[in-house]
C-alpha cells in the first residue's frame, strides 16, 4: 500500500513538472519579445559598466509584448518604436544629467558622428542590430507570443524590475535639471564670496572664472589632495589665499554655466530664448563686469553651436567669445575624445593673453578635454595610472584626475605670472563615468570649488 502510495505521488509530481515545462516551453517567445530582447543591451552594459534604473521602460516593453497577437505585428512594432526612443533618451539622460528636451537640441549630424567615432560610444551602435532584431521578432511572432503563460511572464517580469532596482538604483544618477526644482540656490561662485566683486568699490584689474568639465568631488580626502597639488606651491601660497568647497550640481554643463555665471537653476533656453527679460530674470556675471568697465571675454574649445552658446553669451554679457573654429587654427595639434578641439593646455595661453591685454577684464574658461570617454595618454603622465599601490587604481579616474591637474597647473602659471588676478575653478557637474566603481568614486550630487584671492600686497612681502 505504501508503494503505491508513492507511485502515485512519484506520478503527480512528473506530470506537475511536464506541465510546468510547457507552460515554460510556450512561454518562451513571449519572455523573449517582452524581456530578453528589448532589455539585452541595457542587461549586458548593467554587468559590464552601469546604467540607470529603468522601471518605465520594462514595464512598457513587457506590456507591449502582452499585445502580442491581439494587433498586426506592423502596428505592435510602429508602438514599439516611441517606446525605443524614450528608454534611450532617459537613459542617456540620467547618466549624463540631461533632461530629454536638452537632448534633443544637442544631438545633430555631426555631433553623431564625431561620437560615433570613438571607440566606447562606437560600440553603442551595436543596438541599432539589436533594435531591428526586436522589431522583427515582434512582427513575426505576434501569435507565438500571445500562447504564453500570463503568470509565468508576471513573475519574470517582476524579477527583473527588482533586480534592474537592486543592481542599477543609484542615487548617483538623479541629479538632472528637473531635480533642482524646490532645491534652496547653492553655487561656488556664491559659496566662495567670487560673486560678491562685482560689488566692490575698487574690485582687481583681472578676474578669471574657470569651469572645469566634469571634475567632481573626490570621495577620498587623499586623492584630493593629489589633485589640487598644483595649488600647493609655497610661491603661490606666498601670493594667494587658496579656499576650498562644494556646492550642489543640477544638470549637465550649460546648466553649471547658468549656476555659476548667472545665479540660477533655470535653463539658458528658458532664460534667453525669450524676446523680453522680465524683472525675475538674472543679471549674469559677465552683465554685471561689463557695467563696470571690464571687457568680457569667454573661451572654450569646442564649436560656437554646441548648446547655442554663440546666441546665449552675448545676451549673457559677453562681448567676445572665442571658440575652438576660430581657435583651432592657432595650435599645431588638438586633442582627441568625444568633443576633439583645441587641447586645454593650450588654451591657457589664449587665456593669458585675454587676461594681460589692456584695460580690467572678466576672462571666462570653460574646458573640453575632460570629456567621458576621457582620451588617455593625452595629458602628463603623472601618477602611471593604474599601477597598484598608487594614489589612483582606477585608470579612468585617473586619466580624468591627470586632465585636471594639466588645467590646474596652468592656471597656476597664470596666477603667478599675473599676480593680483582674483581666480575661482569650479566643476559643472560631477563626471558621468559609465562604471559604477569609477562614478562610485565621486561624491553624489556635488562639485568641488577652489578658488585663489590675491593676499594685499604689504601682507603678502613678509616672510
Amino acid at each position: 500500500m505504501p508503494l503505491r502510495h508513492g507511485s502515485a505521488a512519484s506520478a503527480a509530481a512528473l506530470r506537475s513538472l511536464r506541465h510546468a515545462t510547457a507552460l515554460v516551453r510556450s512561454s518562451v517567445p513571449l519572455l523573449v519579445g517582452g524581456l530578453v530582447l528589448p532589455n539585452a543591451l541595457a542587461l549586458v552594459a548593467g554587468t559590464v559598466a552601469g546604467v540607470p534604473a529603468r522601471t518605465s521602460a520594462i514595464a512598457l516593453y513587457a506590456a507591449l509584448a502582452l499585445l502580442g497577437g491581439t494587433l498586426p505585428g506592423w502596428a505592435l512594432a510602429l508602438l514599439a518604436l516611441p517606446v525605443m526612443v524614450l528608454d534611450l533618451a532617459f537613459a542617456v539622460g540620467r547618466m549624463f544629467f540631461l533632461d530629454p528636451g536638452a537632448l534633443l537640441h544637442l544631438i545633430d549630424a555631426g555631433t553623431l558622428a564625431t561620437l560615433l567615432a570613438t571607440p566606447t560610444y562606437a560600440a553603442g551602435a551595436a543596438a541599432v542590430g539589436l533594435a531591428l532584431a526586436y522589431l522583427t521578432f515582434l512582427m513575426r511572432t505576434g501569435p507565438a507570443m500571445r500562447r504564453g503563460s500570463r503568470p509565468v511572464f508576471a513573475a519574470a517580469v517582476a524579477g527583473l524590475l527588482v533586480g534592474d532596482g537592486l543592481v542599477n538604483g543609484s542615487t548617483a544618477y538623479d541629479f538632472g535639471s528637473p531635480a533642482s526644482v524646490g532645491q534652496p540656490f547653492d553655487s561656488g561662485s556664491l559659496g566662495s564670496g567670487f560673486d560678491a566683486l562685482t560689488g566692490q568699490d575698487r574690485p582687481p584689474r583681472r578676474i578669471l572664472m574657470v569651469m572645469v568639465e566634469s571634475l567632481g568631488v573626490l570621495r577620498d580626502a587623499g586623492q584630493r589632495a593629489v589633485l589640487t597639488a598644483p595649488f600647493d606651491d609655497p610661491a603661490l601660497r606666498r601670493l594667494y589665499t587658496v579656499t576650498t568647497g562644494t556646492s550642489a550640481f543640477f544638470g549637465a554643463t550649460a546648466s553649471g554655466e547658468m549656476r555659476e555665471l548667472c545665479r540660477t537653476y533655470r535653463s539658458h533656453r528658458q532664460v534667453f530664448t525669450r524676446q523680453m527679460f522680465t524683472a525675475d530674470d538674472p543679471t549674469c556675471l559677465p552683465r554685471r563686469f561689463a557695467a563696470r568697465g571690464y571687457r568680457t571675454v569667454s573661451v572654450h574649445g569646442y564649436h560656437a553651436g554646441f548648446y547655442g552658446r554663440a546666441q546665449w553669451y552675448p545676451l549673457a554679457g559677453f562681448q567676445k567669445s572665442l571658440f575652438g573654429e576660430g581657435m583651432a587654427p592657432l595650435f599645431a595639434r588638438a586633442c582627441g575624445g568625444p568633443f576633439p578641439g583645441p587641447c586645454d593646455t593650450d588654451v591657457a595661453a589664449v587665456v593669458e593673453a585675454e587676461l594681460a591685454a589692456p584695460g580690467p577684464a572678466f576672462v571666462y574658461w570653460l574646458t573640453l578635454n575632460s570629456h567621458v570617454p576621457v582620451p588617455r595618454g593625452e595629458a602628463t603622465p603623472r601618477h602611471d595610472c593604474g599601477r597598484p599601490g598608487g594614489p589612483f587604481a582606477d585608470r579612468e579616474v585617473c586619466a580624468m584626475v591627470e586632465i585636471w591637474q594639466d588645467v590646474f597647473a596652468a592656471v597656476s602659471r597664470i596666477a603667478l605670472a599675473h599676480p593680483g588676478t582674483e581666480i575661482l575653478l569650479v566643476g559643472d557637474h560631477a563626471p558621468p563615468l559609465w562604471r559604477r566603481t569609477a562614478r562610485d568614486a565621486f561624491e553624489p550630487g556635488r562639485v568641488p570649488w577652489i578658488r585663489l584671492a590675491p593676499i594685499p600686497v604689504a601682507t603678502a612681502a613678509l616672510p
